[in-house]
């Protein structure tokens, strides 16, 4: 992105915010393959002698930039064009994410963090159908792309229902598959909430962020099988700043 060419000019006679101008600008080479992923953008200095503006002006472009996730900062590097969002689709549950990202052409593996039996929780265990101290299965999980994390997910059932999923390697199945393989229980329904909210210190570590206050997408699931019987609840974190959700619905 060379500004010193004619093309990246500021129209001062228009009533729109020049920060916005330049954040176009930098859109606009995105949307033409002029800026690719991976591409250093020029530094604030550079930005503010071409284009004849105040660092804080073209410092709220870049910011707005960086927060939508089309932008990234490195420290001591400068700021680069930033790998593509994930579009994740609101029928695509945590137990097909592997197999979702893979057929996107990205290369995703699957970390078991934690998988072990554990004294039931009440609020979990009515959301199961359980009596409060019945015991639950713990599956943690965290999918990366590449070396990136980029969601992790706690899955709770029934430890006296299936026994079997502790017996289980889920770096390569998931959960579904065992249910039905060992069980010949499909899962028929999904209930799903989303919400928004930051990122606490365990999630910034765990996901590796590097900056604070970070959104995070948050999905909880209820999955049940035919007859409305739950099978298990999960509560998904995937990185804001590397994924989005969408849904298709008529108009």
């Amino acid at each position: 992105m060379n500004l010193k060419e004619a093309k990246y000019k500021i129209n001062k006679d228009i009533p729109i915010p020049f920060y916005y101008q330049v954040k176009r600008m930098i859109l606009n080479e995105l949307s033409n393959g002029s800026l690719k992923q991976g591409d250093k953008l020029p530094g604030e200095t550079e930005f503010c002698e071409c284009l004849g503006l105040s660092r804080p002006t073209v410092r709220q472009a870049l910011n707005e930039l960086v927060s939508e996730g089309v932008l990234v900062r490195k420290k001591k590097s400068g700021t680069f064009v930033a790998q593509p969002k994930i579009e994740l689709k609101t029928n695509t549950g945590i137990e097909h994410l592997k197999h979702y990202l893979e057929m996107s052409s990205r290369e995703c593996s699957v970390e078991i963090l934690d998988l072990c039996v554990m004294d039931g929780i009440e609020e979990i265990n009515q959301r199961l159908g359980l009596e409060s101290h019945d015991e639950l299965i713990y599956l943690k999980r965290m999918w990366k792309v590449g070396e990136t994390p980029i969601v992790y997910s706690a899955t709770y059932l029934s430890s006296e229902r299936f026994p079997a999923v502790l017996e289980k390697d889920f770096r390569e199945i998931n959960l579904f598959e065992v249910l039905e393989v060992e069980y010949g229980i499909r899962a028929k329904s999904r209930a799903v909430k989303i919400e928004s909210t930051l990122a606490s210190k365990y999630d910034l570590e765990l996901l590796e962020i590097d900056r604070t206050r970070a959104p995070l997408l948050c999905v909880t699931d209820v999955i049940e099988e035919e007859g409305g019987r739950p099978l298990c609840y999960s509560v998904t974190r995937y990185r804001g700043d590397k994924s989005h959700i969408s849904y298709d619905c008529e108009a």
